[in-house]
């Protein structure tokens, strides 16, 4: 199997761990060591804003930091560590890796004091924690149809709204949620 980096993975209904259950993960790593992933439509009850003025970063500006983005929950891996996924910005931040051409991924805070500022990154979205597997694992899991994998597109990643994005990724592939099976196969 290729490298799935940059690639969406789209958990079918075979799919037997509830937390995984519907879910949508932007891979942002994969290599023979394994995969490191971020989902993209689970929501924590804390806003971006929140988060901002948590760290006092707004204490004396006047950011604009939409009210309805949410931090998620990238997945039940290292929850106390964040990762901002965000559109390219130049000059790059302290920690920030390039997934693709126009796709990066920060761990560090110097990107949330950019947010609501006209230096931020054009596109975002800020989660807690991430996916992880080791070596072989997740392979195993897409042959025993837990995930499907579709290339990845920056729409559902940053533009649609998060209740919509599982439909939204399954639909990449051609098809209606209400087509997916248990069953898996081969052709």
């Amino acid at each position: 199997m290729g490298q799935l980096h940059h690639h969406l993975l789209i958990a079918t209904p075979a799919m037997d761990d509830p937390f995984f259950q519907r879910s949508v993960i932007y891979l942002c790593e994969h290599n023979d060591d394994g995969a490191m992933g971020l989902m993209l439509n689970r929501m924590t009850d804390t806003s971006i804003a929140e988060l901002v003025s948590k760290i006092n970063f707004m204490m004396a500006d006047n950011r604009r930091v939409d009210s309805d983005a949410v931090v998620l929950l990238g997945g039940p891996v290292n929850l106390d560590k964040g990762f901002v996924l965000h559109s390219k910005c130049i000059p790059p931040f302290e920690r920030s890796e390039a997934i693709s051409s126009d796709i990066w991924l920060t761990s560090s805070l110097d990107v949330l004091e950019t947010l609501g500022k006209p230096n931020a990154p054009e596109h975002y979205l800020v989660t807690i924690g991430c996916c992880s597997w080791s070596a072989g694992q997740l392979e195993a899991e897409i042959r025993q149809n837990m995930w499907l994998v579709a290339p990845c597109d920056a729409r559902i990643l940053f533009d649609t709204p998060y209740s919509q994005r599982w439909q939204s990724a399954v639909a990449l592939l051609g098809i209606s949620a209400s087509d997916l099976s248990m069953e898996g196969g081969r052709a």
